[in-house]
């Protein structure tokens, strides 16, 4: 196969980027904008090892669950990859990348568990509670939210983004009017030169919103644009933070700064309140999060005796949702800052059987073990590289009764998978669309000790 050869394709199923994925000649060709059950006629623009990368120049068959993306930028943006799949067959299509993941990756009787449905988002569009965007001059000299286009170093110019909040698109259009009118100059990649860089504006379920500046330059200004900012509907605090990184994708600097209002804003889920600041983690679809937070709760089977470990804890969000169940939660963080928020929210929910300690999880756990502790139950919810393979073995040498395993990887979670089931068998797993209209998909694993 080479470049610009042109065939038929028949599609089979998506791959992990949205993208629709047929065979030719035994080779994978991965097609934008295909969806399984088509067929089409490509054009190959690449060819890496045993993979092809195409362009669809016509639809030969069009399946019945295509439609009509309802973003203006679907085609120029790239951020959401599969608006062109109708929603309720997006759900059955996300399910399928688990069972793709674990037929590809393990050896798993994968039939002989149940791999739940996929849980819907309440929301479709407007469940984004964190936006930061670059700002730039657009060829009007006017300024402009940008975003990075997927797989390429291009910027869009975005007005309005249909999966975030309406109040951040509200807000950012508002400020960067305000940046305008004080003649704030816009950061300059190509220079590294110029104040405003990126704009991070979070909202919470009551509307109320936190606004931070990240800035490439000190400036005297951002005192009166932060003051005009606080004034604004349901703005509640305003920050600054300076990052001079040549580095794009790099938001946030060292030095932060609150210039007006209040530090931060509280998200509630169930009847735990959590502080969320500019800079923290917090889940970016708010109701489906305590979605997945019941789910975790009603895997762990807890009843007011176990001990549980909360690894890869973050600022504590899962850990003190299943606190009012449990004995006790000890969450293991490695950053910092993110314990502190942790031992600030259990502060703040009167939550006093919940501690959260500092370190690398492979290390604390033996260590706690050794102490004395028998946890019953350990969550965890690990970046997308997954678990590692010295962490699982440190699962498997304590041999805790229950893991319950929160995935943002399908691939991931299937080796980490594989290497658990030889202690562990694997009860069920719950896909959740934690991120309509990409392709991305969270997931709930419960494992339980082999008798």
């Amino acid at each position: 196969m080479q470049e610009k050869d042109s065939f038929i394709l028949d599609i089979k199923r998506l791959g992990i980027n949205g993208e629709g994925l047929g065979f030719y000649n035994r080779m994978a060709v991965f097609v934008e904008d295909a969806i399984p059950g088509e067929g089409h006629v490509i054009s190959i623009d690449r060819v890496e090892g045993k993979m092809a990368f195409g362009t669809s120049q016509e639809i030969k068959t069009v399946s019945p669950y295509r439609v009509t993306p309802k973003c203006p930028y679907y085609f120029e943006c790239g951020g959401c990859s599969v608006s062109h799949i109708s929603y309720e067959q997006m759900l059955k299509f996300k399910r399928d990348l688990i069972i793709e993941s674990l037929e590809r990756y393990t050896t798993l009787p994968y039939r002989q568990f149940e791999i739940k449905k996929t849980v819907p988002s309440e929301k479709e569009y407007g469940y984004r509670n964190r936006s930061q965007l670059a700002v730039r001059k657009n060829l009007n000299d006017a300024f402009v939210c940008t975003m990075l286009k997927a797989k390429t170093n291009q910027m869009v110019n975005i007005d309005s983004c249909m999966v975030q909040h309406p109040k951040i698109n509200e807000l950012n259009q508002a400020i960067l009017k305000i940046a305008d009118e004080l003649g704030i100059a816009p950061y300059q990649p190509k220079f590294n030169r110029g104040v405003l860089r990126y704009l991070v504006v979070r909202v919470n379920q009551e509307n109320e919103a936190l606004v931070c500046f990240i800035c490439g330059e000190k400036n005297p200004k951002l005192k009166e644009l932060a003051k005009r900012v606080i004034a604004l509907p349901e703005v509640k605090g305003v920050y600054e933070n300076f990052n001079d990184s040549k580095r794009e994708g790099v938001f946030f600097g060292e030095e932060t700064h609150l210039l007006e209002g209040q530090a931060y804003i509280i998200e509630q889920l169930g009847k735990i309140r959590y502080k969320i600041f500019p800079n923290t983690f917090f889940q970016l679809n708010s109701s489906q999060a305590k979605n997945m937070y019941d789910i975790i709760l009603k895997a762990c089977k807890l009843s007011f005796k176990e001990t549980v470990l909360d690894a890869y804890c973050g600022v504590g969000s899962i850990g003190l949702y299943l606190a009012k169940m449990a004995k006790e939660v000890i969450g293991i963080e490695y950053n910092k800052d993110s314990v502190a928020a942790a031992t600030e929210n259990a502060i703040l929910n009167k939550i006093t059987n919940a501690r959260f300690l500092q370190g690398d999880a492979v290390q604390l756990l033996p260590k706690l073990i050794s102490e004395g502790i028998i946890f019953d139950v350990v969550v965890v919810d690990p970046p997308r590289t997954g678990l590692g393979e010295v962490f699982i073995q440190s699962i498997l040498d304590a041999k805790i009764s229950r893991v319950v395993y929160a995935s943002c990887n399908p691939a991931t979670l299937a080796k980490d998978l594989e290497i658990l089931s030889a202690v562990y068998q694997i009860k069920h797993i719950t896909p959740l669309d934690m991120f309509p209209q990409t392709s991305l998909v969270e997931s709930v694993t419960l494992l339980e000790l082999k008798k």
